[in-house]
């Protein structure tokens, strides 16, 4: 079908037409070549470094000297105080295993094709070659743990070809009964005191206690021809097929063990997986990986009118061709599926959390190191998993915030001498919360504590678990809501602010003073984090039937938070006073977060703020990066606007060729890459995330009280039918529409909201 298969008629030249498969753990993407063929490897605690305290002399005072400085109004010098004294150094990084590299000889290909089926989560390609068709398929069973590889041919004997690895990490080779190990080493350090970002140096530390991951990769070749081992590399010859199982095992055992002197097992588990493949052979791989993918992949379907007959477009040509006149309205669904097949591939129960690329990476050095960046990114990533009902997805992320609660207090800590913990822009495997070195635009921004608790909060509201809301979301929630009480200060109007604060990674002029500043008196952004982390800690202890001295506390200083205000120009004001933005249509429009992901500015409720929340909209404009364009799909759900979400999502589907020779072009305007994963421009999975999530949000939005269908329909979508998406309250709906008018809706499951049919 057209809306959840990539098909293709000729290899991939580049890592962004390759196309990835995963299972949480183990990444990879995958050329599908003739000639020779490339398997670029992954796996999710492949990270430089290793557990460290990150604390800065002096770092509290500056914070102070930089408060009154803020409070004064002379915001550039404290801009300066906090980029010179309280700012550390960078994250650690994300990084890549290498590729394996299969040469087949073949010198002449005809009759290609690859396709990726996402209903079932596996890659088939094929061509035919001096009389001989070959036949590929690839997938990353989660079960059992393997990348499964086969390559068979319809002449007995036919199939000849060599297996290499090619892994930049330090490591050394081995061969065994078949099985070829890559034994290596992460570096213990990524370079993170560099001041030219992204720096090219990696660090092997020779004392023990600063060394990093230590992993194993087993690669085994099962094969009904002669398999030797030759210059370094596996070899079969006059085969009639050939199946290749894949591990990648590491010593990282947490985010407070050293992994190289407290490092877990992991020689004898990796070979461990791969023999249990071969033993358990291809095809019952098959069928437990189709079964185990398809139990969460087959809760929710759409379709956007009627699906065309005759043989589909590449997917490539579909995307150069889309034309938001015409569209391809199934490219729509298309764009939608392939975020929940990212998600299931690349999150799952007892996964690490997803970073800016999921797990798919090619290079030691990704951009902005392939991190947490909680300023919005790492939180949109989870967006599409409670509403297209794949809760079992937002445990990683969950895993990801118990860590920084724990790490984030020494941070809150040592900068603040609050209690309580904080997270600042960038976080790690490790668990990094310090902040990060470079500008304070983006290193002093101290929400991403308040942020995650967003997430963690909207998991209980879809699940109404409570014993999960009890035992882990809101002991996190009051602990960072601790660190907020201890430091709100009173503006002069008596009203509490964090003081000084940031709007993500945008910056203003404000009158006779020279050059540009990030840190002002307020900010809408951090109001907003505060207010909504406020608001669901009453929440949460009603739901639960409890009161305390730290609720009444919370409660005391929620309706003193300073409230947000309408600019000059009909905007909700970004910082505490109008000011001048350096760049107008700035990618982040962070102010309204109010409106999306929280739920404090709402249709119907609060007309003037909804309003401006608009007009915002509206001077940012409709262009962005990857991850910006999804975001105002949602905004743009929230304001009801459904015509102007498509908009949004037209731009997002704007083809953006894929990189040429290993260089990475960081000044395109964002869209979707010829295998349809997001370019921010480079690639950044947040985007094939909040795109989902801003579809799912444009045909069903809840809150407390309703359910609301249809709340931003575009006029082009006039027919169509969704099923299974998850509204707040434990329940999932079913739409079927036509001329634009809901004719049939379902409601699975219990519920005494109010069903609100929109159209």
């Amino acid at each position: 079908m057209l809306s959840d298969t990539l098909f293709y008629t000729s290899p991939a030249k580049y890592w962004m037409e390759a196309l990835p498969i995963g299972n949480g753990k183990l990444g990879a993407m995958c050329y599908s070549g003739t000639s020779s063929d490339e398997l670029s490897l992954s796996e999710e605690t492949l990270w430089s470094g290793c557990p460290r305290s990150v604390t800065k002399p002096g770092a509290y005072e500056s914070y102070l000297k930089a408060q009154a400085l803020a409070k004064a109004g002379k915001y550039r010098a404290c801009h300066e105080e906090i980029r010179k004294n309280f700012l550390t150094i960078w994250s650690q990084a994300y990084l890549t295993f290498g590729s394996l590299i299969l040469d087949f000889g073949v010198k002449k290909a005809e009759n290609y094709e690859r396709r990726l089926t996402l209903a079932d989560a596996v890659l088939t390609s094929g061509f035919d070659a001096e009389g001989v068709r070959y036949r590929k398929t690839a997938f990353v069973s989660a079960p059992d743990n393997v990348l499964v590889y086969k390559i068979a041919v319809d002449k007995p004997g036919s199939l000849s070809f060599t297996l290499r690895e090619n892994c930049p990490l330090r490591h050394k080779t081995s061969f065994e009964n078949g099985v070829l190990f890559v034994d290596g080493e992460c570096p213990g350090d990524a370079d993170t005191k560099s001041k030219n970002y992204p720096a090219n140096d990696t660090i092997y530390d020779v004392a023990d206690e600063k060394r990093g991951v230590l992993f194993r990769g087993s690669i085994l070749v099962d094969t009904d021809g002669a398999l030797t081992e030759e210059n370094g590399a596996l070899k079969v010859e006059n085969a009639c097929e050939a199946t290749v199982y894949v591990n990648i095992t590491t010593s990282f055992n947490g985010f407070d063990k050293q992994p190289y002197l407290e490092g877990k097992e992991y020689l004898q588990p990796s070979l461990d997986a791969v023999l249990a493949a071969k033993e358990a052979g291809f095809e019952k791989l098959l069928v437990r990986h189709v079964a185990d993918y398809k139990k969460y992949y087959d809760r929710v379907s759409l379709r956007i009118g009627e699906e065309p007959d005759g043989a589909p477009s590449p997917t490539d040509r579909r995307l150069l061709s889309f034309d938001p006149e015409k569209p391809d309205k199934a490219l729509y669904a298309l764009l939608f599926n392939m975020g929940r097949y990212l998600l299931i591939s690349a999150a799952r129960p007892g996964s690490k959390a997803m970073n800016l690329q999921g797990i798919w990476n090619n290079t030691v050095r990704p951009p902005w190191n392939s991190n947490y960046t909680t300023n919005i990114n790492t939180e949109m990533n989870d967006w599409p998993c409670l509403p297209c009902n794949l809760p079992e997805m937002t445990e990683p992320l969950t895993d990801l915030a118990k860590t920084v609660s724990v790490t984030g207090e020494e941070t809150a800590r040592e900068f603040y001498h609050a209690r309580g913990f904080v997270l600042h822009h960038n976080a790690d495997i490790w668990g990094m919360t310090a902040p990060i070195q470079g500008n304070p635009c983006w290193g002093f921004w101290n929400g991403g504590s308040g942020w995650l608790c967003e997430n963690l909060f909207a998991v209980y509201e879809y699940t109404l678990d409570k014993d999960y809301l009890r035992d882990t979301a809101l002991p996190i929630m009051k602990k960072a809501a601790r660190f907020y009480l201890d430091i709100l200060v009173e503006d002069d109007d008596g009203t509490l602010i964090i003081c000084p604060a940031t709007s993500s990674e945008n910056s203003f002029r404000k009158k006779g003073t020279r050059g540009e500043a990030a840190t002002s008196k307020s900010t809408a952004m951090m109001q907003g984090i505060v207010k909504s982390l406020f608001t669901n800690i009453g929440k949460a202890y009603e739901a639960l039937g409890e009161n305390d001295e730290f609720l009444a506390e919370v409660r005391a200083a929620l309706p003193r938070l300073k409230p947000f205000s309408i600019g000059k120009y009909g905007e909700l004001l970004e910082w505490n006073e109008q000011l001048e933005e350096t760049e107008l249509h700035h990618r982040h429009v962070s102010h309204l977060y109010a409106l999306h992901p929280a739920t404090l500015i709402r249709y119907g409720r609060d007309p003037e703020l909804f309003e401006a929340c608009k007009k915002t909209l509206e001077r940012r404009g409709d262009d962005g990066t990857g991850w910006s364009l999804a975001w105002k799909v949602n905004f743009w759900a929230r304001l009801r606007d459904g015509d102007h979400a498509l908009r949004l999502l037209n731009n997002q589907l704007r083809y953006v060729t894929a990189e040429k020779n290993g260089e990475i072009a960081y000044d395109r305007h964002g869209g979707t890459f010829p295998n349809m994963l997001d370019a921010h421009p480079p690639f950044q999975i947040d985007g094939n995330f909040g795109s989902t999530a801003g579809i799912a949000e444009m045909l069903l939005q809840s809150d407390e009280e309703n359910v609301y269908l249809l709340p931003a329909l575009p006029a082009a979508w006039d027919e169509g039918e969704v099923k299974g998406l998850a509204a707040r309250g434990n329940v999932t709906v079913d739409i079927r529409w036509k001329d634009g008018k809901i004719t049939d809706h379902k409601i699975h499951g219990e519920t005494d909201k109010k069903i609100v049919l929109c159209r």
